[in-house]
């Protein structure tokens, strides 16, 4: 694999990235600002801008991640037993966890027009935001 192919594929898993949780991130920040009991008008209008996020931004995102991610790991050889790729992998699963989680809470506004607990997830997120970033770090030092 040449220098210019791993920095092609870092580069797009970082943007990956980006799309992946800034669109969940987006939808959150929408959900949160919800209204309970919003008539069927508001709640049409928000499932379209949700799902534009979702499908536009969010599931481009995450299968650019996982394709790029998933190329690295075999371009460099990644030995699977390393702890910061356990802990990173982990982290993933839990990102995909928060992602169904809202996505649930997202099709239950759409149908009851109650909203859920969106700032819970958000901060959810923002902490395995986190977390994978300081097991990418510790890569360097295992």
């Amino acid at each position: 694999m040449t220098m210019l192919g791993l920095q092609i594929a870092v580069t797009l898993h970082l943007v990956g990235i980006i799309f992946w949780v800034g669109g969940l991130a987006a939808r959150l920040v929408l959900l949160n600002s919800a209204q309970s009991g919003a008539n069927e008008s508001a709640r049409s209008q928000f499932r379209r801008l949700q799902q534009g996020i979702h499908f536009l931004m969010e599931i481009p995102g995450s299968v650019i991640t996982l394709l790029a991610g998933g190329f690295l790991i075999h371009a460099a050889q990644v030995n699977f037993h390393l702890p910061w790729f356990r802990i990173k992998i982990v982290l993933v699963l839990g990102l995909i966890v928060v992602e169904l989680l809202a996505s649930r809470q997202i099709k239950a506004f759409n149908v009851s027009g109650r909203a859920g607990q969106a700032a819970a997830l958000f901060a959810s997120l923002v902490v395995f935001t986190l977390l994978t970033l300081v097991a990418v770090k510790l890569r360097f030092y295992f």
